[in-house]
């Protein structure tokens, strides 16, 4: 069995990339993320992007940073289809989802089976020529809402919404089919609701033929068994009950004196022998060959007789039961009235192995009766303390030790194989694990972004757009209790004079067009070639109107713009514009953090340029520590670094980041041509003159 664990460890082990790991848990999480928030659409490609990097759902399957997460990609974009209203996407999704088989081992099963079958006649009603006039269905938003509320389990608010949009749209036939599932989901419920119902009557009942069965009225008892097993067929115990009772009824009419009358009515007779003749009875529910791996035994029960019980007394293993007082213990009613029927319940020290247990109850007849109940309970040992839970453990141990190993070997032959090289020099860091270094930067923008415009400048190559990047993610995943933020992320270069605001607007409309709705005008859908600063104005007051309706928060426009030196080549006058922007009405819901390399600060009129508005943040060079985080985490468990050649790449950078990242581009480069995996002083000097030519030449 060990050998073949052995094998299970080593073929996952190859079969797993742990350099496209980040790739897929980061936009499969991502993915996630967008629709938790009702971001359907913008959802979809990240999903897309998971299942290409990793088509095989899992249940349990391990993240980058070895967190164990549920991964259902196919499930989750079909309902991101789904819920964006491509029915047929949906459909072809969820039938991969369900063939993958993960999915039925989640709690999202039922899920999946009322979607797959709504968006199969959905999709009948989305084709062409479903629909003779558009205009007169509902909208998509609106058919979102009357899904989630049916998946949700909110019967009553999806009937009522139901009933509002049917008024309103009369013909349109989707509607007719969520009508149908409300009916049927209605039926399920209240189906649901009936067994609960019969379970808790079957219950009743069971109880009701146990008190009986302890006052010795047996035909009673078996009365309220057979009711029990009639409500509910499936309440096995009962059935045990009926021939337990049967028993006694069998052994008293044995018992019966043969002067005595043939009774006319059977109940009145049993009960009137068991009022004269019955010994005390018990009913404990266990079993009477028991396992368990406890020390003790928690016994619990009821006993009852017809005049009353007066003590209960216990045996383990043939010795008397002794309680910490040095007493032989003896459960006894709480009063007379208790004696007739009474509930009871201890705890019974077990030792290993088998231990006998008897219960012996005396009645305080005259003629004094006694019940005997006989329990055999089983004492196992522990699983932490068996010989095979030895074995497994010691066996898991040293697996996951050569698993370790094994697993940094096959990262090193994958690296060297596939030139993996994580460093990005040039392109802006998008990757949260690859940016580093601007942890208290990145926190002074966001906490001063509620209420004031920023101005982030620094030469070039430092990382302003990469700075730009994470404040965007930080800004969207923000759970502010006041605000609500949307980053609107534009790159201003090459952007012309006569083509700035006009490029505004369309990014931001670009941006917000999911929370916006479908009717609201802008100026910028009728003028594209002589768009004004004036438009901009009109048609950010009209946005920031329509997105404060959706939210109880206070909406907050965040433009980022970037590479805003080119507002240098602009006109004074389209600068007064831009400035009139922020000193509009609406400007309390509007803030800008712009990034640049040098604004120019001299003008000709008298006015107070934009920038008097702005709060100036310097984007300085890394420090020694942050440096060497940059230099060593990207490859680490994969490639590592001489302390010298740290301390090398950090003097010959300045601690400029644009810097660093190149000379590890290229020693990376260098040791995988050598098949080595750790980097030497030698290999910073070798490359770093041609690092430095050609950053020059940028």
């Amino acid at each position: 069995m060990h050998r073949w664990a052995l094998f299970f460890l080593l073929l996952s082990l190859v079969g797993a990339n742990p350099l496209s790991a980040d790739e897929w848990d980061e936009n499969y999480e991502r993915g996630i993320a967008l629709m938790e928030r009702g971001e359907w659409e913008l959802a979809i490609p990240f999903l897309e992007m998971a299942v290409q990097l990793r088509p095989l759902p899992d249940v349990q399957a391990a993240t980058s940073n070895l967190k164990l997460i549920q991964y259902l990609p196919f499930f989750h974009l079909g309902k991101a289809y789904f819920f964006s209203g491509n029915y047929g996407a949906a459909l072809s999704s969820f039938q991969k989802s369900s063939e993958a088989g993960a999915v039925i081992r989640s709690a999202q099963l039922r899920s999946l089976h009322q979607m797959q079958a709504m968006a199969g006649q959905l999709s009948k009603l989305s084709g062409p020529g479903s629909a003779e006039d558009p205009a007169k269905d509902a909208s998509p938003l609106e058919i979102v809402q009357v899904e989630q509320l049916m998946l949700s389990g909110q019967l009553v608010a999806t009937a009522s919404q139901l009933a509002v949009l049917q008024e309103e749209y009369p013909g349109d036939s989707r509607l007719d089919v969520f009508k149908v599932w409300l009916q049927k989901e209605q039926q399920r419920v209240a189906k649901a609701a009936q067994l609960t119902r019969r379970k808790s009557e079957a219950n009743l009942a069971f109880e009701s033929g146990l008190d009986h069965f302890l006052s010795g009225q047996y035909d009673r008892a078996m009365t309220s068994f057979r009711q029990a097993l009639t409500i509910d067929p499936e309440l096995i115990a009962a059935q045990a009950w009926i021939a337990r009772a049967e028993t006694e009824v069998a052994r008293l009419r044995a018992d019966r004196k043969p002067e005595e009358p043939q009774p006319l009515a059977e109940p009145e007779i049993i009960e009137r022998i068991i009022t004269h003749t019955t010994a005390p009875v018990f009913a404990i529910p266990i079993e009477s060959v028991t396992e368990t791996s406890d020390g003790t035994l928690r016994l619990s029960g009821r006993a009852g007789d017809d005049e009353g019980i007066s003590y209960i007394a216990l045996s383990v293993n043939g010795q008397q039961l002794i309680d910490s007082t040095g007493k032989q213990v003896q459960i006894r009613p709480t009063s007379g009235e208790d004696a007739r029927k009474f509930s009871f319940s201890l705890a019974v020290p077990l030792q290993m192995g088998e231990n006998q247990i008897i219960l012996t109850a005396h009645d305080v007849d005259s003629m004094q009766n006694r019940s005997v109940e006989h329990l055999t309970v089983i004492r196992k040992a522990p699983l932490y303390k068996t010989t095979s839970f030895g074995i497994s453990v010691a066996a898991l141990v040293l697996l996951a030790v050569g698993g370790v190993f094994l697993s940094k070997y096959i990262k090193y032959k994958i690296a060297i194989v596939s030139k993996y090289n994580p460093y990005i020099a040039g392109a802006p860091i998008r990757n949260q694990e690859m940016f580093f270094g601007r942890d208290k930067l990145l926190k002074r923008i966001l906490n001063t972004v509620h209420n004031n415009s920023l101005m982030i400048h620094g030469p070039r190559r430092i990382g302003k757009t990469s700075l730009q990047h994470q404040l965007k993610v930080c800004l969207e995943n923000s759970t502010d209790p006041d605000y609500e933020f949307i980053p609107v992320m534009i790159d201003l270069q090459g952007t012309s004079e006569g083509h700035f605001f006009y490029h505004l607007m369309e990014e931001i409309i670009e941006t917000c067009k999911p929370r916006l709705n479908n009717d609201t005008q802008f100026r910028f859908e009728q003028k594209k070639h002589d768009y004004s600063g004036r438009d901009l104005s009109w048609d950010l007051k009209t946005l920031l109107r329509n997105l404060g309706e959706g939210t109880d928060k206070k909406v907050k426009l965040v433009l980022q713009l970037d590479e805003v030196d080119e507002l240098n080549k602009y006109s004074e006058q389209v600068n007064q514009k831009l400035r009139s922007v922020f000193m509009k009405t609406f400007a309390e819901h509007l803030v800008a953090v712009m990034s640049g390399a040098h604004i120019k600060k001299n003008w000709e009129s008298e006015g107070s340029p934009w920038y008097n508005f702005f709060e100036e943040v310097e984007v300085p060079p890394f420090n020694d520590e942050d440096a060497e985080k940059l230099i060593k985490q990207p490859v680490v468990g994969i490639y590592s670094y001489d302390d010298r050649a740290v301390q090398r790449i950090i003097e010959r950078s300045d601690c400029e980041p644009y810097i660093i990242q190149k000379l590890c581009v290229q020693v990376i480069n260098r040791i995988i041509e050598h098949k080595r995996r750790r980097v030497n002083e030698g290999d910073v000097d070798a490359v770093a003159d041609q690092v430095f030519r050609y950053a020059h030449a940028q």
